[in-house]
């Protein structure tokens, strides 16, 4: 715990000093519009707030997603599902599984949900970095909001699912396990995966406000978004592998979370400035063997 501590502080430590770093001794802005910013495109930064920061616009967005994480936790607290008996697991086969999720049936891995845990936890931290950001750091009160509204929509969206579905986890199908692990009170919480959905939530919120804050480079936007889309992609392989979830689980969770993370920021937009985010579009189409395939175009 100490060494993840430190982890954490050394890598603030940088990000101020990145921050400190925003104005070299001596430069000057060339023209009224743009100020330095060493993130940006020819290291000028258009001057200007790429989000309306007031009460009258921030309270509807604070209530609902406040309302809808109260309602998931509600539902959450009072959820009387009950674990499989023994009789009912001796009557679950996965002749009504897809062959698409078959696969995790048979998956069971304590160190890949080991490494989930962690990572979820990680990640759900990348916020922390809008401080260490001259631009960002400036607005860190109303992006913590922000972030808050994001990550209390899809929490609480997510339970809401959890405890109306109640899709029983893969590993329940596996007889190499014991019966304390197949009965446990979270068997029926499979879908969707909130472990995924958390993550693409703080990934691709974090590139949002940092695309919307500079003006990139081609190669750095690219690369800020690659990050945003593969980690919850791995979050969900872990998840996968480890026998918590089906892919339809992570797939949906993944979904959930990336809208999350990118729609909030952008209802909070100031469209009189200039946009330097992407346009990105989700689609869905049946795969042939079974199951759903997930497309995602990103146009920079």
């Amino acid at each position: 715990m100490k060494q993840k501590f430190f982890i954490v502080l050394i890598s603030l430590l940088i990000f101020y000093g990145n921050a400190q770093a925003q104005f070299p001794k001596g430069w000057t802005p060339v023209d009224t519009l743009h100020d330095y910013c060493w993130l940006c495109h020819n290291d000028q930064h258009l001057i200007g707030e790429p989000y309306i920061h007031s009460f009258k616009k921030e309270w509807p967005f604070m209530l609902t997603s406040a309302a809808v994480l109260g309602v998931g936790l509600y539902m959450g607290s009072t959820d009387a599902t009950q674990p499989f008996t023994e009789e009912e697991m001796a009557g679950l086969n996965t002749s009504k599984i897809n062959s698409f999720d078959l696969v995790a049936t048979k998956n069971w891995s304590p160190s890949s949900q080991q490494i989930s845990d962690y990572s979820l936890i990680g990640i759900s931290l990348i916020p922390i970095l809008f401080l260490g950001e001259h631009h960002t750091g400036h607005d860190f009160k109303s992006l913590g909001i922000m972030t808050l509204e994001a990550f209390a929509l899809n929490y609480g969206t997510t339970y809401i699912v959890k405890s109306t579905v109640n899709r029983t986890r893969p590993y329940v199908y596996n007889d190499s396990l014991p019966l304390s692990i197949r009965q446990s009170k979270e068997s029926r919480q499979s879908f969707y995966s909130g472990h995924t959905s958390q993550t693409a939530a703080a990934t691709f919120l974090f590139a949002k406000v940092f695309s919307d804050y500079h003006n990139l480079s081609r190669g750095v936007k690219v690369g800020l978004w690659t990050f945003a889309a593969a980690v919850p992609a791995v979050e969900g392989y872990f998840r996968v592998k480890g026998g918590k979830h089906y892919p339809t689980d992570v797939i949906t969770g993944y979904v959930f979370g990336a809208l999350s993370g990118f729609i909030i920021p952008e209802l909070h937009r100031n469209h009189s400035y200039k946009a330097h985010s992407p346009k990105m579009d989700l689609g869905f189409a049946p795969n042939f063997k079974g199951g759903v395939v997930m497309n995602m175009n990103v146009q920079f």
